[in-house]
């Protein structure tokens, strides 16, 4: 066994969003894309995991555990459930969250952001409205004006290429379900514009503050140079990652390589889904959702994980040497990374891979300063409900008991050490 020590001030932790753990959230746009009598999910969130009430058990868990940071998002819905309508009760919940964490000496680190959008804005446009950004900058200054100084990290917007492709890019995924490359470029320039303008405003209230974004990104096949492919990895995230050029931080999401799909009548279509603008504007979206995200090519020999993913550890460290290249060495802070399965040695197996090579690579390079896994809890994944566990920790859907897998107690060994063995 190899003892592999990482930095004393590197930040272990895990992540979780407000909608897929909290339960009870019945105003915003998911609500009503699972209610949708065409919906395409799988199964609605409902009560989740009920973190929202058992908050306290769960910060205790961490504490056990040994976990020394937590992500989590606060939910805009919540908060603001109508327009310049602020909940005082429900801000409160989200500050005594944060200083309950503070007391445990567990770091927060919070997200204002994560997929899901008030009811009220999407009845105005959602992300398409221009108004959006003064919307989404005034719910940020009113939690500033209550948050502990002592909180250091915050991310703006999360995944925003994940939530505007599949929001308005596909017919099928997430709301609101609008395939119009016009339309979607409009709402992927609102929430850049919007990410700019938070940014400013958390400074305001927290000068120490470290802000970001945080970016889904994925291994790319390099030697392929495809104009699709070009196209697909421009607007999944290079555009966004143009936008955080005067981030503190890099938030970076990774779980996979996407290998696109060896289609000759592709091929020969290509032309035509680019060059045409009414094609482009509309068939192209219908088109390229076939292909992003989740529905990359896998071979037949290829290994996979519960979501359908290739198995890809190796994921990070490409994207890690992607960022530093890009940024020039700016501080890449892994926000999420994990696994879907039923194994959890698979587990431990994947972690370990991802965490040997961030420690290989701090041997040279310095400005990796975290990782989160994705997630604490088993919860919602979105359009495929409850079935795609990622969580250190299983829920028991009748009686919501945490029940911590073998690979709980593992990782938080190395967050309480900053320690991995192998």
């Amino acid at each position: 066994m190899v003892n592999k020590k990482f930095p004393n001030n590197f930040i272990f932790g895990t992540a979780v969003a407000s909608y897929q753990v909290e339960g009870g959230i019945y105003n915003n746009d998911w609500t009503a894309w699972e209610n949708n009598k065409n919906s395409k999910c799988e199964e609605q969130c409902g009560e989740a995991c009920k973190h929202y009430e058992l908050i306290d058990t769960d910060i205790n868990l961490l504490k056990t555990l040994g976990i020394k940071a937590f992500r989590f998002s606060i939910e805009w819905s919540r908060v603001e459930p109508s327009k310049n309508n602020f909940d005082e009760k429900e801000i409160k919940h989200y500050i005594d969250k944060t200083k309950k964490l503070l007391s445990e000496n567990i770091l927060p680190i919070i997200t204002f952001h994560h997929f899901t959008t008030p009811q009220w804005v999407s009845y105005e446009g959602s992300w398409a409205n221009n108004n959006v950004i003064g919307y989404f900058n005034n719910y940020v200054e009113k939690i500033m004006t209550s948050l502990p100084k002592e909180v250091q990290y915050f991310n703006t917007i999360n995944e925003p290429g994940i939530f505007t492709f599949f929001g308005y890019f596909s017919t099928n995924k997430f709301p609101p379900g609008i395939a119009d490359e016009k339309i979607f470029f409009k709402a992927s320039n609102n929430v850049i514009e919007a990410h700019k303008k938070a940014r400013k405003t958390i400074k305001k209230y927290n000068p120490n503050a470290k802000v970001g974004m945080t970016h889904a990104l994925q291994e790319w096949e390099d030697d392929d140079n495809k104009r699709i492919k070009q196209y697909l990895k421009y607007n999944l995230e290079d555009k966004f990652l143009e936008a955080s050029k005067d981030d503190d931080f890099i938030g970076l999401q990774t779980y996979t390589i996407v290998r696109f799909p060896k289609s000759i009548l592709l091929s020969i279509a290509t032309p035509f889904l680019l060059d045409i603008p009414i094609i482009r504007r509309f068939i192209l979206p219908r088109i390229l959702q076939i292909f992003a995200g989740r529905n990359g090519r896998i071979d037949t020999d290829t290994r996979t994980t519960k979501m359908g993913y290739e198995y890809r550890p190796e994921a990070v460290l490409y994207n890690i040497e992607r960022l530093t290249k890009f940024f020039d060495g700016r501080d890449i802070f892994i926000t999420e990374n994990g696994i879907a399965t039923d194994n959890d040695e698979e587990r431990i197996e994947f972690v370990s891979t991802v965490l040997n090579d961030i420690h290989n690579y701090l041997d040279t390079n310095k400005n990796v300063v975290g990782y989160l896994y994705w997630s604490l809890l088993d919860n919602f994944e979105w359009d495929l409900g409850y079935q795609m566990n990622f969580g250190l920790v299983e829920v028991d859907k009748e009686t919501f008991e945490r029940k911590p897998h073998k690979s709980a107690i593992w990782f938080g060994e190395i967050s309480k050490n900053n320690e991995l063995d192998i």
